[in-house]
């Protein structure tokens, strides 16, 4: 099924390729960022990329997360021809690159339109494509190539292309210039160092899912999949089942060794990786039936479906130039089993880094407590700048020690600047 969001105009449709591009000015937009207090994958500092509208009347802007950041301070957007304007983070997708930007709609310029986009199906390879953004400052810029495949790379599905994509084009749009369509979110390119043409897309169909599930009020977040499946390098195209873990907030009843084929209720759909799974049970709730291959007998299970809590709820706390908060993973039954406060972030130059305490890493201990909610921290830590003691950090990381993965590290830390932190969060510890 083609699902068409948006009430753009026919007019966008079709026309030549310089026509496509000429089009793609009136909603392709400039975003800037400034970030000050990092999660994981973010950095402290001010980026700049681009986006697009695709829903006027609401406001909302695509791109990338990474242009976004995952805790902005600030997120400013223009329209072309226009000054920046304030938005604020709607949405962002813990798989796929992407987020969701809101801006006022008075505030949008008359001129703009939203764009048309690819929702039904995956481009063919050799198709005419133009991605449009921003490269190293040079505004509006568009530049063409092909579809060169359908790609499953890092955990996740893109568009590979070979028009060039570069610093500045993230979160821009991928023009199929056959019919003016977005198809993909600009994202990434490999290194010009150790490669040519190669640049990859978030593909619209997933883009589109999660901007379905928004306007109806649903929760577009991924699901819990309490389960590890086993890589075959040979055969990439197997759900094999590997771990099945009891801690998550779901169990499922499976085995390893199983293999999961589909989904009962839609059983066209092809469950070839772990992100096609989760892109299937995006927005379902409650028990799904899934179809499963078991000691050579195809069989069907009930699973329960949760999804993950919005990523903007996140809270964490800064301390000293350091972000402490929750990384909650799925094999934690494993690897941080007492539940410890995971290291997002050090910044350079600060007290925190002085110490030599290193991003992700665990925070074990502060002067020998277990501490493990980030409120409970926060207090801790504001205390300990009240009175202007130091306190004895341990952290732990993952690394060779003798006969044992595991090192620890102890930290004198002298305490500064404790708040919490977090895209919806008050900055005042609880007393």
């Amino acid at each position: 099924m083609l699902l068409f969001l948006g009430t753009a105009p026919r007019a966008l449709e079709g026309g030549d390729q310089q026509s496509h591009f000429q089009k793609a000015d009136t909603y392709t937009v400039k975003v800037r960022t400034t970030v000050e207090y990092p999660f994981a994958k973010d950095q402290v500092g001010s980026s700049a990329g681009a986006g697009f509208l695709i829903d006027r009347n609401l406001g909302w802007i695509a791109t990338n997360a990474h242009v976004s950041s995952r805790n902005p301070s600030r997120i400013e957007v223009a329209f072309k021809g226009d000054t920046y304007i304030d938005g604020q983070l709607l949405y962002v997708d813990r798989l796929l690159d992407l987020a969701i930007i809101e801006v006022a709609s008075s505030a949008i310029s008359d001129s703009a339109q939203q764009a048309l986009l690819e929702c039904g199906t995956e481009p063919e390879i050799g198709t005419p494509v133009g991605a449009y953004g921003h490269p190293f400052d040079l505004s509006y810029s568009g530049t063409r190539g092909i579809v060169s495949g359908n790609r499953f790379r890092w955990g996740r599905y893109w568009v590979q292309t070979d028009a060039a994509i570069n610093s500045g084009n993230s979160g821009g749009p991928l023009i199929n210039l056959v019919t003016g369509r977005v198809i993909g979110i600009n994202s990434a390119t490999f290194s010009k160092f150790i490669s040519e043409g190669i640049g990859f897309a978030v593909p619209m169909p997933h883009v589109c899912r999660v901007i379905e599930l928004l306007k109806t009020g649903v929760n577009p977040s991924v699901p819990y999949v309490p389960v590890s499946f086993a890589l075959d390098e040979d055969s990439e195209d197997d759900l094999v089942v590997a771990m099945v873990y009891q801690n998550q907030p779901v169990t499922w009843p499976l085995q390893p060794g199983d293999r999961v084929v589909g989904l009962a209720r839609n059983p066209d759909v092809e469950l070839k990786s772990q992100a096609a799974l989760i892109h299937a049970l995006r927005g379902q709730t409650g028990r799904v039936e899934l179809i499963i291959e078991r000691s050579g007998n195809t069989e069907s299970v009930f699973v329960d479906v949760q999804s993950r809590a919005n990523l903007l709820d996140r809270t964490g706390v800064h301390a000293s130039g350091i972000i402490f908060g929750k990384q909650e993973l799925k094999d934690d039954e494993i690897m941080n089993p007492s539940g410890l406060l995971f290291i997002h972030d050090v910044k350079s130059g600060s007290a925190g880094e002085l110490a030599g305490v290193e991003g992700w890493n665990y925070l074990l201990s502060v002067d020998g407590n277990s501490i493990t909610t980030v409120r409970e921290l926060c207090t801790y830590l504001r205390g300990a700048e009240s009175t202007g003691d130091p306190v004895r950090l341990v952290t732990r990381l993952v690394a060779w020690a003798y006969r044992s993965q595991t090192k620890y590290r102890s930290h004198t830390l002298y305490v500064n600047d404790v708040r919490l932190v977090g895209p919806r969060a008050s900055e005042q510890c609880p007393s």
